[in-house]
């Protein structure tokens, strides 16, 4: 792009560094080039990043009670909220957990939980 731009805030770079990445080195690669492409300084700057990168929010999970859920248990509960954040897309789902739709289906039969 012929522009002189050589760093990266260090604001940007905790943003960068805290992101997924669900769509790999393709998708860093095209931030940074639409970053290069909005910046009017040396620097690249928060302004220059995707709104959904810098409005990252972190969500955890707490067990009720004292016993210690079992790993299939969890399973479930992140199948489950996988599945209500992607509003039941099962493909976008099993993309977002690292497995095949064919694996998510699997896990659903095991669990009981309707295909539909």
């Amino acid at each position: 792009m012929k522009k002189e731009v050589n760093a990266i805030d260090a604001e940007v770079m905790d943003l960068l560094s805290g992101y997924s990445w669900p769509g790999n080195v393709r998708e860093l690669e095209n931030v940074i080039e639409r970053a290069v492409a909005l910046a009017t300084t040396p620097t690249i700057g928060v302004d220059q990043l995707p709104d959904h990168l810098c409005n990252l929010t972190i969500e955890t999970y707490r067990s009720s009670g004292d016993a210690i859920p079992t790993m299939e248990e969890q399973e479930k509960h992140y199948i489950e909220w996988v599945l209500q954040k992607t509003d039941g897309n099962k493909t976008q789902a099993a993309k977002i957990m690292g497995i095949d739709r064919v694996s998510l289906w699997r896990k659903l039969k095991r669990y009981g939980w309707d295909e539909s």
